[in-house]
């Protein structure tokens, strides 16, 4: 069912009371955004442990790294495959099959002894795991109406992002007092409260909405697709993750390179960057509230665009940390807005437009780090910085084409299916 604002509403044959719909909600959300800290985690605190795994492996750290493109390859292009899943067989039963599968996956690279073994798992970790932040999104879409769904989503990424900054912190813990097994032992059992709440909230599940789309998955393309304004939400996302990926995975060189610092610090000093994002996430709505949402991911570029200009501009620790929290301050509101658009694009397949949302961030920020790398080996760290920060002003004004939209009501994204 519709709300006023043209949001979804979870409507089942005995309605829940407001109070207690509200705590299922917030129930579901903690649950998802454990899954994707899980999920963020696993993905990035391998880094750090590289050097420990190609030692215990009887391998070369070079070898090592393939486990990263191992993971990260078949994430990304699986985000494809799950959202028709999703929209087909329930997006909550996506998730748990998802979950598990993943924790499963996990728990066997902790206990298998041979390079090759390790190598195979993080391929299938990598693809089960796809299947769990964009289709998260998309339940969000469906159980928070318009108007509370861009503070559901900035809390949900809040702790997607506290998963990458201290899944590098946790790694390098890890690596250098325990061994690596360790934390992929941790990782697939700390999914089991998760996959518990998931389970009991199958039956929210159970409404017209997870209904099989009427239309083939071609035709749900070409609906999709031929709207103008999708493509400008998924043009958008990729020249974020392309700009913002692009300058933060350098961040850490920068660290240690420029401002000599430990890798033990740099771990330290990112984990701020999720503090801004959490702290973000909790002021996202009241800033909607007073400049609309249309304004928000316009806002949020430029506060990126302050972030790393402070970095670049005051090579100090100081400006470094404070960079990082502005950053996840600005990433939380221009992200998490974008992505609010995004589960309204289709939401008869909602899904499906995440997945291919994802997937646009996904290749904008694979492409990133190849890019500003290129600039780094051949104009060295501060140039790079200076165009990273002028790449992200350069997006902020792209987001003013959102401000060239019509009022929500005239042009909404809504599609049929």
């Amino acid at each position: 069912m519709k709300d006023g604002r043209g949001g979804i509403n979870i409507s089942t044959n005995a309605a829940p009371a407001p109070v207690e719909q509200g705590f299922r909600n917030q129930q579901l959300l903690w649950a998802l955004g454990f899954g994707g800290f899980l999920v963020n985690s696993d993905n990035r605190a391998i880094a750090p442990m590289l050097a420990a795994i190609a030692i215990a492996l009887h391998t070369t750290p070079s070898a090592a790294a393939l486990l990263v493109t191992a993971y990260s390859i078949p994430y990304g292009v699986f985000q494809l495959a799950y959202g028709p899943l999703a929209d087909r067989i329930g997006k909550v039963r996506t998730i748990v099959l998802s979950l598990c599968l993943f924790a499963l996956g996990t728990v066997g690279c902790a206990v298998v002894h041979r390079f090759s073994a390790l190598l195979v798992l993080r391929v299938l970790t990598g693809m089960f795991a796809a299947g769990i932040i964009p289709t998260s999104l998309a339940q969000i879409g469906d159980r928070f109406a318009y108007a509370e769904r861009s503070k559901a989503i900035a809390f949900f990424m809040s702790l997607c992002t506290s998963g990458q900054a201290l899944g590098i912190v946790i790694g390098g813990i890890v690596a250098q007092f325990l061994s690596y097994r360790f934390l992929f032992l941790i990782l697939g059992v700390a999914a089991l409260p998760a996959l518990w709440t998931l389970l009991r909230q199958r039956a929210a599940e159970t409404t017209p909405q997870s209904a099989p789309p009427s239309l083939p998955l071609a035709d749900r393309y070409k609906a999709l697709l031929r709207r103008r304004f999708v493509w400008l939400i998924y043009g958008l996302v990729l020249a974020e993750g392309l700009v913002f990926y692009g300058g933060f995975t350098f961040l850490g060189v920068y660290g240690v390179n420029n401002l000599h610092l430990s890798y033990f610090v740099i771990g330290l000093l990112t984990a701020t960057y999720s503090l801004g994002a959490f702290a973000g996430s909790r002021t996202i709505a009241p800033l909607v509230a007073r400049i609309g949402t249309r304004r928000m991911p316009i806002f949020g570029a430029g506060i990126l665009t302050c972030g790393f200009a402070i970095i670049w501009g005051w090579p100090t620790v100081p400006a470094l940390t404070l960079g990082f929290i502005v950053l996840g301050f600005g990433f939380s509101y221009c992200h998490s807005t974008l992505q609010t658009f995004a589960t309204d694009l289709l939401p008869s397949a909602r899904a499906t437009a995440m997945s291919l949302f994802a997937f646009s961030l996904f290749l904008g920020s694979g492409l990133g780090p190849m890019v500003t790398g290129r600039i780094y080996d051949v104009l060295g760290m501060h140039w790079m910085l200076g165009l990273v920060t002028a790449g992200m002003g350069g997006f902020a004004l792209c987001c003013l084409t959102l401000l060239q939209q019509k009022q929500r009501s005239d042009h909404t994204t809504t599609l049929s299916v």
